[in-house]
């Protein structure tokens, strides 16, 4: 008898907290997508990033999960300084506490009135 090739497909959940994944056989799809088991099928959506990543979601609460955890959103490039001397480590870290202090102001109100010029 020749070799057979069955392919195969997996669906599984990204949300979160969702451990629903299922895997079927071509020939049994029908049978998988019929199932009172597997109703959650019949609901999946698939969402599609920017960048070509994928998800797949079960449920409106899973989809929700998974877009306030961030998954969705880009990475972040590295904010390591490669090539940094000691001296440009003490100029960020002065301007990183300036840019603390004025929003700390703007928010507590502390600093006179704001003016924007255009």
């Amino acid at each position: 008898m020749p070799a057979t090739t069955v392919p195969t497909h997996t669906i599984k959940c990204d949300g979160p907290e969702c451990n629903k994944l299922i895997t079927f056989t071509e020939p049994e799809k029908k049978a998988t997508f019929d199932s009172p088991a597997n109703i959650w099928l019949k609901s999946l959506r698939q969402i599609q990033t920017v960048d070509q990543r994928q998800f797949a979601y079960c449920s409106d609460v899973c989809e929700i999960m998974g877009a306030k955890s961030g998954q969705h959103n880009l990475p972040e490039p590295k904010k390591i300084i490669e090539t940094a001397n000691p001296a440009a480590v003490k100029a960020a870290a002065a301007a990183a506490d300036a840019v603390k202090a004025s929003d700390e102001n703007l928010k507590s109100g502390v600093g006179g009135p704001v003016v924007v010029t255009g």
